[in-house]
C-alpha cells in the first residue's frame, strides 16, 4: 500500500494558506493541527509562514471532501472550543481523512552523502525523464497517510498531485 508521497519543487516554500488554496481547487476544505492531533497554538503562523519553518515542519492536516461536511462543521465546532478528546476520537475513528505533512529545505546532494542508500531510494522514486528535477529541488513536502485509512489515502493522493502543479514540482513515490 502506497502511503507517502512528496513533491519536489525548486520554487520557494509556500505558507498553509496556499496549501489551504490548492487544496480548495480540488474540493478538499482543509484544517491544520499540530503533530499527534493536537490544537496547533500558532494558527497564524501556520497561515501566513513558510511551511517549511513552522513546527518543525511538522503538521497534521485533516480533509474534508464535499461528502464530509456535516463532519468537518463538527470538526470545526470542537477545534474552536479546544475539545480536544473529541478531536481524537474523531481522528482516531477516521471520521475525517487525515494525514502528516512534513516540509523542509531539500538539497540532492547532501541527501545521497548523508545515507549510502538514500541515492538508489531517490533515484527510483521518480522517473529518469523527472531526474533532473529532482536534483534541482530545493523544498520537498511529504504527505503521508500515518492513519493508512482510505480516506486518509485518497486526501494524500488527491492533494499531492495538485500541490506539485501549483508549485511546478514533482512527485515522487516516497516510502519510509
Amino acid at each position: 500500500m502506497q502511503n507517502c508521497l512528496a513533491v519536489y519543487t525548486a520554487k520557494r516554500a509556500i505558507n498553509g494558506r496556499k496549501l489551504a488554496e490548492i487544496a480548495r481547487s480540488v474540493g478538499i476544505d482543509l484544517r491544520f493541527l499540530a503533530l499527534g492531533g493536537q490544537i496547533a497554538s500558532n494558527s497564524s503562523e501556520i497561515l501566513s509562514k513558510a511551511l517549511t519553518g513552522v513546527n518543525g515542519g511538522g503538521l497534521l492536516i485533516v480533509g474534508g471532501f464535499d461528502k464530509d461536511q456535516e463532519l468537518l462543521i463538527d470538526f470545526d465546532t470542537r477545534l474552536s472550543q479546544g475539545d480536544q478528546p473529541a478531536l481524537a476520537r474523531q481522528l482516531n475513528g477516521g471520521l475525517l481523512p487525515w494525514c502528516e505533512l512534513y516540509s523542509g529545505k531539500f538539497n540532492y546532494e547532501t541527501a545521497c552523502q548523508r545515507d549510502a542508500k538514500a541515492k538508489a531510494k531517490l533515484d527510483g522514486s521518480v522517473t529518469k525523464s523527472q531526474l533532473p528535477a529532482l536534483k534541482a529541488a530545493k523544498n520537498r513536502y511529504l504527505i503521508y497517510n500515518q492513519s493508512r485509512k482510505k480516506n486518509g489515502g485518497q486526501l494524500m493522493k488527491t492533494l499531492t498531485p495538485a500541490l506539485a502543479e501549483a508549485v511546478d514540482g514533482i512527485v515522487a513515490d516516497y516510502q519510509r
